[in-house]
């Protein structure tokens, strides 16, 4: 499981830092929270459906950046 957590950790500030190069550096703290706040939830929830099974919640954790990513993108292009 600490490989997921390490894999998941870098794959967050990955996308933060693609974030704030397109966006600014606002968009890329911003994306950096919600990212942090969607993996909590989702490792919250998925430990509670499936009883504890680690394997599948870290499965479902790699959902946080691609959804972060995208949500950050909707939003930012508003700007625009």
């Amino acid at each position: 499981m600490i490989y997921l957590w390490v894999f998941l950790s870098i794959s967050i500030l990955s996308v933060s830092g693609y974030t704030g190069q397109v966006l600014g550096v606002a968009s890329a703290v911003t994306s950096f929270i919600g990212m942090s706040v969607l993996v909590a939830f989702i490792y919250y929830f998925t430990t509670w459906l499936t009883g504890g099974a680690e394997m599948v919640t870290g499965l479902f954790l790699f959902l946080a950046p691609a959804c972060g990513l995208i949500m950050r993108f909707m939003v930012g292009d508003g700007r625009r």
